[in-house]
């Protein structure tokens, strides 16, 4: 059985660590979906309301509906705008969260090098002392042996 890493700990933090850290990086590509499709949704909206407009603008013209659509338009423009910039700060956020995780699983996987290299050395260390074992066994019955056969041939 292999001796308990002396880091073990030390690697259980990094793993929790680089853990959460990647829960958060997710939540936050979720967010950053739900805002794409937020976006998208708006500009639908805006193309339906721009199309409708283009309608009340030929033939008669209803002034207050032209101007009701109007500000719905600049409504809709103004919130695309505003999932826009919250959508590039968000991408910085992303981009800060994924470099934290990447640095985390860096650190992890370091411990856990470490670690596969200690139970490796361990285990080579195993085999050469079982070695050294048989061949212990192996001199120990060609002496007995020996002794056996000097004993019968006097």
């Amino acid at each position: 059985m292999a001796p308990k890493f002396s880091l073990q700990t030390v690697l259980d933090v990094r793993h929790n660590r680089a853990e959460a850290l990647e829960i958060e990086f997710s939540k936050l590509l979720q967010r950053e979906k739900v805002i794409f499709s937020e976006i998208e949704t708006l500009e639908n909206n805006k193309q339906s309301l721009m199309f409708k407009l283009h309608e009340q603008m030929t033939g008669d013209m209803d002034l207050f509906t032209v101007a009701h659509l109007r500000a719905n338009i600049n409504q809709h423009t103004t919130a695309v705008d505003n999932c826009h910039l919250a959508l590039a700060n968000l991408q910085v956020e992303i981009e800060g969260k994924r470099r934290q995780l990447i640095s985390a699983r860096q650190a992890e996987e370091t411990l856990d090098i470490l670690k596969r290299n200690e139970i490796k050395k361990f285990k080579e260390k195993e085999v050469v002392h079982e070695n050294k074992e048989q061949d212990d066994v192996y001199i120990s019955r060609n002496f007995q042996k020996r002794q056996e056969v000097e004993i019968q041939n006097d």
